[in-house]
């Protein structure tokens, strides 16, 4: 009954009904599989709040047949033109990550993540930059490792975004900075002046 709820366009209803989804889909996984068709139409609708509501509870969902239906709303939703969607599908690669590794890295997700760094909103920076640390976390492929790492082209975006995103932005894009090896003095210092206010 609650499935069928999911059809509604009162975004407060729907809320709740993938709220739902996400609390009950581990004890009953045939009642989350009924619904992946409506989060793949959702991820699809013209609001940006439904496309990311729909991509954030599909990788909350962990079910591993509903994996497989995430990768092109997910890929969907990265490239998306709304930020608000953007940065909710670079955490969701993270939650996909931690799923199946696979998946995300023969799918090209990890690129698509890194391309996020390059974002012209600084919350999409800052929500890629907390997704690759998360990934990077629990990572054994050097692959993986090697694609992620910081260069120092990407450690000036970083610098750039740093004092337009929240507090909780500026943490992630801090941690990511201090894990970063200067290849030289200068640029060290270069770091410490931009970061220092």
């Amino acid at each position: 009954d609650v499935v069928n709820c999911m059809q509604t366009d009162i975004i407060e209803l729907k809320k709740l009904v993938y709220l739902y989804l996400m609390n009950y889909a581990k004890s009953q996984p045939d009642t989350a599989i009924l619904a992946v068709n409506t989060f793949v139409r959702d991820c699809d609708d013209s609001n940006p709040l439904i496309r990311a509501l729909a991509v954030r509870t599909m990788g909350c969902i962990r079910v591993d047949k509903i994996t497989s239906y995430l990768c092109d709303p997910l890929r969907k939703c990265l490239k998306d033109e709304d930020p608000y969607v953007r940065k909710t599908a670079a955490v969701c690669v993270a939650k996909l990550y931690d799923i199946d590794s696979h998946i995300v890295e023969e799918s090209g997700f990890l690129e698509l993540l890194k391309d996020l760094l390059s974002d012209s909103n600084p919350m999409v920076v800052a929500n890629a930059v907390a997704a690759i640390s998360e990934i990077l976390e629990t990572c054994v492929s050097e692959q993986a490792h090697q694609l992620l790492a910081f260069s120092s082209s990407v450690v000036t975006k970083l610098l750039t975004a740093l004092n337009e995103c929240t507090e909780w932005g500026q943490v992630f894009i801090l941690d990511a900075i201090a894990n970063y090896q200067p290849a030289s003095d200068t640029e060290a210092q270069g770091i410490c002046e931009r970061v220092t206010p």
